[in-house]
């Protein structure tokens, strides 16, 4: 979540800061403006290891001295000053419920031209109300008192009004900042954003995105000159309708309208090369895609552009998926916060193969091609198919399970395939949480088979371990050369074993249930059975 400022990291130096905030409290109006306002400012503008004022009265003091020059209008050629250090102390969450009043939010949304006195004219940015914005964003972010006052004033109202005002004129600081207060306020108070798309917001944001591809698209075909200001502020505008649409109904018409036109923009960023570049941007395209309902993913395929740079697949245009591969193999690099990372990116993979068979086939081929190096586990090296092998075991479940489940989809939810693709061990886990442990498969409806294999894949067929999923050489058999007493002994060594381990807790065998899922057993013994119950149901699969 971003704020005006850089998050606050606490450093040892408390005495420094203290003493400023005493000078800043007792010294004269002149001392104030033109030395120590400007020493504080210049000490910690640029800085993101902040010392706190440690002294609690000294703190709400200085807010006090500070929201005094501020609403006296004899004093507004230091409001400037007065805001940006107001921003600076702003980072620190401490005592702010306490310190903060209904008052001082009243004048800072006076400031930064968000009262209702201002409500129906044109507004024109200036320094102080947009920093003023600033600090209300900091504000915002660390108070729950602010976003409270901030609501019950109607500043949402007032915001979405000015949003819908919008010029390409208008200053792009208080654009980005009216954005991020009403992406703060929709993402920490969830009540708001049926009140922001009451007030129509969404469709206020979803023209601004319009206005912002039209402006960067000339003449010739989709060619694209972009600012990195114009960027952040789409990134932001993203991150506020994700807010607003991740619990949306799609059963009203106007509701289905905005998601069309939504899902529109979001193809144009994906397809688009001087758009898909940024990865930022591409992240947020794809964290909303998840929020988009299922019917509205075939405008991702559907391309009006005569572009030989598009990416045709059985006549189906995969630009879009495309990139969204790319987006993957790069997110899989992370070591870091992956169920952040790559769930939303597989999430929408996962709808797009759902949505069309080409395109399932397309991203098959892209991330399981036609096995030829069966020497190789499926988990090592670094294909795509190998980086989300490893992930079939991660510890984080989550992930894992959606990560099976893409991989599941593309092998079109047969069972065998996914062994060949991942071996058993990989897939095991999968295998059980769906109950398809040694039982037949109910037939799932895809189109007839385009799963081809190669002749290296033929040629040592018989000797891949399927448990692996790799080429084994032939090992010798141990039990060669023991007469039966010894093999005998050997097994019932071996079930000692398995039941201490059992009684101690270490280890719970399972048998195979009747709904295809492992169920504990209660001794070592009941494998016996389960044995016998395997053999008839091959000698039945067989006949």
């Amino acid at each position: 979540m971003m704020t005006a400022d850089k998050p606050v990291e606490e450093t040892n130096f408390s005495i420094t800061m203290d003493d400023l905030a005493r000078k800043l409290i007792s010294g004269t109006y002149e001392e104030f403006s033109k030395n120590t306002l400007q020493v504080f400012i210049k000490n910690y503008e640029d800085k993101t290891k902040i010392e706190r004022i440690c002294n609690s009265q000294l703190r709400e003091q200085i807010w006090e001295k500070l929201f005094e020059y501020l609403s006296k209008s004899e004093y507004a050629s230091m409001h400037l000053n007065c805001l940006a250090a107001l921003r600076i102390l702003s980072r620190d969450k401490t005592d702010l419920d306490k310190i903060v009043t209904a008052e001082m939010v009243t004048l800072l949304l006076r400031l930064a031209e968000l009262d209702c006195q201002k409500n129906e004219q044109q507004i024109l940015s200036t320094n102080v109300s947009v920093e003023s914005a600033k600090v209300l964003c900091n504000l915002l972010y660390h108070s729950f008192k602010v976003r409270e006052l901030v609501i019950e004033k109607n500043c949402l109202e007032n915001l979405i009004n000015r949003i819908n005002k919008y010029t390409v004129n208008s200053s792009h600081e208080m654009k980005l900042f009216d954005i991020k207060m009403l992406f703060i306020i929709t993402a920490l108070n969830t009540s708001t954003r049926n009140t922001v798309k009451e007030l129509n917001g969404d469709f206020c944001l979803l023209n601004i995105l319009d206005e912002l591809l039209e402006q960067h698209k000339s003449n010739v075909s989709m060619s694209f000159s972009i600012k990195n200001d114009d960027v952040m502020l789409i990134c932001d505008i993203l991150k506020v309708l994700f807010n607003l649409y991740i619990h949306s109904e799609d059963s009203v018409i106007e509701e289905q309208e905005k998601n069309k036109k939504l899902t529109t923009c979001l193809y144009k960023f994906l397809y688009n090369k001087n758009w898909s570049k940024y990865k930022d941007l591409v992240s947020n395209v794809i964290n909303l895609l998840t929020t988009i309902p299922l019917k509205n993913y075939i405008q991702m395929m559907q391309s009006n552009e005569n572009n030989e740079n598009n990416i045709v697949y059985q006549n189906t245009d995969v630009t879009t998926v495309s990139v969204v591969l790319e987006f993957l193999d790069q997110k899989l690099n992370y070591t870091e916060n992956l169920l952040e990372n790559l769930s939303p990116v597989v999430t929408v993979l996962i709808r797009l193969v759902k949505t069309d068979k080409s395109v399932r086939k397309y991203v098959r081929l892209q991330v399981l091609p036609p096995l030829k190096d069966v020497m190789k586990r499926p988990e090592e090296g670094t294909s795509l198919k190998a980086k989300l092998c490893k992930l079939l075991t991660s510890p984080i479940t989550k992930l894992r399970d959606i990560v099976a489940e893409f991989l599941f989809i593309l092998c079109k939810e047969n069972v065998s395939r996914m062994v060949k693709y991942t071996g058993y061990g990989n897939a095991a886990g999968m295998f059980a949480n769906k109950g398809l442990l040694g039982r037949n498969q109910e037939k799932i409806s895809y189109s007839e088979s385009e799963d081809s294999d190669t002749e290296e894949y033929l040629k040592y067929k018989e000797q891949i371990n399927p448990v692996t999923g790799c080429y084994e050489k032939i090992k010798p058999n141990l039990l060669e050369g023991m007469t039966d007493e010894q093999k005998e002994y050997e097994a019932l060594q071996l079930v000692n074993l398995v039941d201490q381990l059992t009684r101690g807790g270490v280890v719970r065998p399972c048998r195979i249930g009747d709904d295809g899922k492992p169920k504990p057993i209660e001794h070592v013994l009941e494998l016996q059975d389960e044995l016998q119950k395997q053999q008839y149901r091959r000698e039945s699969d067989s006949d």
